[in-house]
């Protein structure tokens, strides 16, 4: 199977973000509190959100542009200078004064996540930056982590996609493809899914209101699920890994799905190799990404 993805240029637009890991160990609780007390062994940092997309879609090949913002202080400086590294478009990437760069810092204690700090400042912001022509793009991804990155849509190309985590779906009209999970087709609908054929009536009503080509549904340890227009309907198996590891799992299907998608324009091999891409990257630990070749060689293709 040929999935050389160099030819494929891509506009990624959405909320950057840093995942920051102290990985320790303990030997004692807390004389304060119930709580084991971590020894630090090892820091490091990585790109999270949309900045996990690009750090994927680029590894696996593609040409990148991202659109988004960061703050003017040491987490933003690390993330462009960690995604300029790799050779991805960050002229894009507006810095803003007195704004904290979006943080999630994950405290892992003998090989287990206890805490996540979060900082982050929501904000109404427009891109001014973005005057590439966007016909000089295969596909235009949107990674929306509620942030304030993502506040228009509505641009004129032929493949968008959407990772979604707006409760109104209507934000996200007339877009391709939107990779939900099942927690965001429910608020979306107000449908209680507790089976593929709930699910599947959710979806139909979503695609029906918002003229979405396709919704992926992604379930978890309980694999994917395909609807489309015309009563289409794929459900797609998921594959076992012990210990999984989930954190950034999305960030990585709608990477692969998205370059799959623009060399075959087979939703239900995008769809496959998606699903085995999600199973190859939570078998590693914390944010990770994955190659094509990677997902190609591996059992679960």
């Amino acid at each position: 199977m040929n999935l050389d993805c160099s030819n494929i240029k891509v506009l990624l637009i959405g909320d950057f973000m840093i995942d920051h890991y102290i990985i320790g160990t303990s030997s004692r609780m807390s004389p304060e509190a119930p709580v084991p007390v971590v020894v630090p062994q090892r820091e490091y940092s990585i790109p999270g959100g949309a900045g996990n997309v690009a750090m994927n879609l680029s590894k696996m090949g593609a040409d990148v542009t991202c659109v988004g913002f960061v703050g003017d202080d040491s987490w933003g400086n690390k993330m462009l200078s960690m995604l300029k590294n790799l050779e991805i478009n960050i002229d894009n990437i507006e810095i803003i004064k007195n704004h904290p760069t979006t943080l999630k810092k994950r405290i892992y204690c003998d090989g287990k996540q206890i805490a996540r700090i979060d900082t982050e400042k929501v904000i109404d912001w427009n891109s001014k930056l973005l005057s590439e022509n966007l016909n000089n793009y295969n596909i235009c991804i949107f990674s929306d982590y509620n942030k304030g990155a993502v506040k228009n849509i509505n641009i004129k190309h032929d493949t968008l996609i959407i990772d979604p985590k707006k409760d109104d779906f209507s934000f996200y009209k007339n877009c391709t493809i939107i990779t939900p999970n099942l927690n965001e087709l429910q608020r979306a609908t107000d449908i209680q899914i507790k089976d593929d054929q709930s699910l599947v009536v959710a979806c139909n009503e979503l695609i029906k209101e918002n003229n979405f080509s396709y919704i992926i549904a992604k379930k978890g340890e309980k694999g994917m699920t395909i609807v489309g227009q015309n009563d289409y309907v794929k459900h797609i198996p998921a594959h076992f890994v012990e210990n999984p590891d989930v954190t950034g799992a999305g960030d990585t299907v709608i990477s692969t799905l998205s370059l799959v998608y623009t060399k075959t324009k087979d939703i239900e091999l995008s769809a496959k190799i998606a699903n085995a891409a999600a199973a190859v990257v939570v078998g590693k630990s914390g944010t990770e990404t994955v190659t094509m070749t990677e997902i190609l060689k591996s059992p679960f293709i």
